[in-house]
């Protein structure tokens, strides 16, 4: 990885600040996060810890002991219920064998639990997987632990980068990445405001000189002048390169901010902001890891026929070039494998895979919404059934 931004500029005076107030508001916000406040603070300070040390008489520093108990307390219940049936017993996938114990199966399980980057852990993202999705919650559990566990093998927490705040207007937003070093650079969206909330879509990276690497780009709301971190962390696990010139959407390219003054300033967090430096854990020119489709029988099962029949005449093939623009479903009607498959991973860029309901694909349609779209469901049943069609498909993604 490129020598990259690894400490915030100090010309943005009035943002979030340091990882330590980050913390803290995150745990004001987060209240599944079950360590208190001081607790998480003390570890950070305590980041400069070497190893994983022990006392003469054999017990864990604070850090490890911390990590432990959050596991023991946290995680490992959400492992039991959900995980255990698979990754108890079954070979080449029981990472929760109680040999030595869970925790250190966990650790040492390749690419299972990341301490260089912990949003892109497997455990977080999963890739291909039959299983049950985690709830937000628990993906901010898990990250929270693995938070833990990154001060516990010595390392520091992450130096948040964070951009200049922004007052949002109706219509295309865009922060300059310039000022935390990422020359000619941005991050754009459109802004549309709503009774009380925002709705944000087209989220994109576009790459300056020398390509941008970005990762869990966290959005923070400046509700009433106070910073509201996104409480999900819709976007926690992105780890995405953009080669110089080019523009990739972020995740699915959408989010949706509820109980916030419409008119509230925006700034965005990054775990990791540097130069691509020609590394590229996305596979390509730009792009997000795991993307493409998990499932695609079933999303042709469930999604492809209601999709069609109700944005196709539209965003399909031959459909209204405006709104292929903003939602490419133009492979909507191929049946054959291939253009299931592509047709999948177009829709699946206005999916929020962590709060599926509220995907940007849904809000448009929604007669209830409030947005400006051309089309509308006649009655909120009829959206109720189109969305939960869909929403079987993206369950099993």
């Amino acid at each position: 990885m490129s020598a990259g931004i690894k400490v915030q500029s100090p010309r943005l005076a009035g943002t979030v600040g340091s990882r330590r107030a980050m913390l803290e508001t995150l745990v004001r916000h987060l209240p599944m996060v079950r360590l208190r406040v001081p607790a998480l603070l003390a570890l950070v300070l305590a980041a400069g810890c070497a190893g994983q040390i022990t006392t003469p008489g054999g017990s864990d520093d604070a850090a490890v002991a911390a990590a432990k108990a959050k596991f023991t307390a946290s995680v490992q219940p959400i492992m039991d219920g959900f995980c255990g049936s698979c990754h108890l017993g079954q070979a080449n996938i029981d990472f929760l064998r109680p040999e030595p114990d869970p925790r250190t199966q966990m650790l040492a399980w390749d690419g299972l639990v990341r301490l260089d980057a912990p949003p892109t852990s497997g455990l977080l993202t999963k890739g291909a997987h039959s299983g049950p999705a985690l709830t937000p919650d628990q993906s901010a559990v898990i990250l929270d632990w693995i938070d833990l566990e990154v001060l516990a093998a010595g390392g520091e927490p992450p130096a948040d980068v964070e951009t200049e705040k922004l007052t949002p207007q109706p219509g295309v937003n865009t922060l300059d990445l310039g000022p935390i070093g990422l020359t000619g650079s941005s991050l754009s969206f459109l802004y549309e405001p709503l009774a009380t909330g925002m709705y944000l879509s087209d989220i994109q990276v576009t790459g300056g000189t020398g390509g941008v690497h970005v990762v869990n780009p966290l959005f923070v709301i400046w509700n009433e002048g106070a910073p509201e971190p996104d409480p999900i962390n819709r976007f926690g696990n992105i780890d995405l390169v953009v080669q110089e010139g080019l523009t990739s959407y972020v995740g699915g390219g959408t989010a949706v901010f509820v109980d916030v003054a419409p008119t509230s300033d925006i700034s965005v967090h990054f775990r990791v902001a540097e130069l691509a430096d020609g590394t590229d854990p996305g596979g390509g020119h730009g792009g997000v890891v795991g993307g493409g489709c998990n499932n695609v029988p079933a999303f042709t099962s469930a999604a492809q026929p209601p999709l069609a029949a109700s944005c196709g005449n539209c965003h399909g093939a031959g459909g209204q070039t405006n709104a292929i623009s903003a939602t490419d479903m133009t492979r909507i009607a191929d049946l054959t494998a291939e253009g299931q498959a592509a047709a999948c991973a177009q829709v699946k860029t206005r999916v929020n895979a962590l709060d599926p309901v509220n995907s940007g694909l849904f809000l448009a349609p929604d007669p209830n919404s409030g947005t400006q779209h051309p089309f509308k469901f006649a009655t909120a049943t009829d959206f109720q059934n189109f969305r939960n069609a869909v929403v079987q498909w993206i369950n099993q993604e």
